[in-house]
């Protein structure tokens, strides 16, 4: 089992070191309420489910003609549980000269909890082609971005309307088409849906692209600089963990936390951190424990580019 002592930490008890820089960085800004509806669960999983829509009304004839909507998908969410501890010698704790030890021991761990949501949380973007199971199932059973998504009510054709997939890099013109196949989604019954995407979704290497996309006033890929029609269209969110430097997406802000919820299990909406001197060796041991999971449970909210 791993300690840290004196040895290992040498400048820590060392007067003749000044500052010691106690490494922490900007990275670990919380990006989860920007993505989800955050929530607290009391129990073990959570589920969700939904109703599609009634038809179009028909004429009347004298009579009248009684129709339904129908289930659609549902989803059920798992919460995990994830720890970390750590332990110190007691002299290292009592030789301290900086706090790093003494008295801020917890803060690298917040900050260590901090960025594990947040790798958790962009599972969201980087596993949108792929049917993720790590904390959710979905009974369509289709990835979130496909271009196979189906429909509950009987007799509604698939064949329009129900793909929200794309591969084409990001440009004026595949921005363009991709904010109209969002606009051209069908509803379960097979009606348009028009959503209007709100959000350009990019990682940290097409943030400067997707800039050129929407605030130039002419158009960055014409060489006439013809105005720019999708200038100021949407903004621009930029998930530091995204991993795929290609990926991009457009979403509906609002329907993405309709669809998009994060669960944190009871009391620990924060992480529960203890610690406790151990009576044989005086190790100091620390520990923290959080509980959570996400779920996803529809699609029209987004479009997505997987850049083959």
């Amino acid at each position: 089992m791993a300690e840290m002592t004196r040895a290992e930490h040498q400048t820590l008890i060392d007067r003749r070191y000044a500052e010691i820089f106690d490494e922490a960085y900007s990275s670990t800004v919380d990006q989860l309420p920007m993505w989800f509806d955050m929530q607290t669960s009391d129990s073990f999983e959570e589920r969700r489910g939904s109703e599609g829509e009634l038809p179009r009304w028909t004429a009347f004839g004298g009579a009248l003609s009684y129709t339904q909507f129908y289930e659609q998908y549902n989803a059920v969410a798992t919460h995990i549980e994830f720890t970390q501890a750590y332990r110190m010698a007691r002299s290292l704790v009592d030789d301290d000269l900086t706090g790093i030890m003494s008295t801020d021991r917890y803060r690298k761990m917040v900050d260590a909890a901090v960025r594990t949501r947040q790798a958790h949380g962009a599972r969201l973007w980087n596993f949108m082609t792929s049917n993720d199971v790590f904390f959710y199932s979905r009974s369509e059973a289709v990835p979130i971005a496909s271009d196979s998504h189906t429909t509950r009510t009987p007799n509604v054709s698939t064949a329009t309307g129900f793909d929200n997939l794309s591969t084409a890099e990001l440009s004026q013109t595949s921005f363009r088409s991709l904010r109209q196949q969002m606009r051209r989604f069908a509803g379960d019954q097979g009606d348009i849906a028009n959503v209007i995407p709100t959000t350009l979704i990019v990682p940290i290497e097409l943030e400067q692209r997707g800039q050129e996309v929407l605030l130039s006033p002419g158009d960055p890929d014409n060489a006439r600089r013809s105005m720019n029609p999708e200038q100021n269209s949407a903004d621009i969110m930029v998930p530091l963990y995204m991993t795929d430097a290609n990926n991009w997406g457009l979403v509906n802000k609002n329907m993405m936390k309709e669809n998009c919820k994060w669960f944190d299990y009871r009391k620990y909406t924060k992480p529960d951190f203890r610690s406790i001197l151990d009576f044989e060796t005086y190790q100091l041991k620390c520990s923290g424990y959080m509980r959570y999971s996400f779920m996803v449970f529809g699609w029209r909210w987004v479009g997505w580019a997987n850049v083959t």
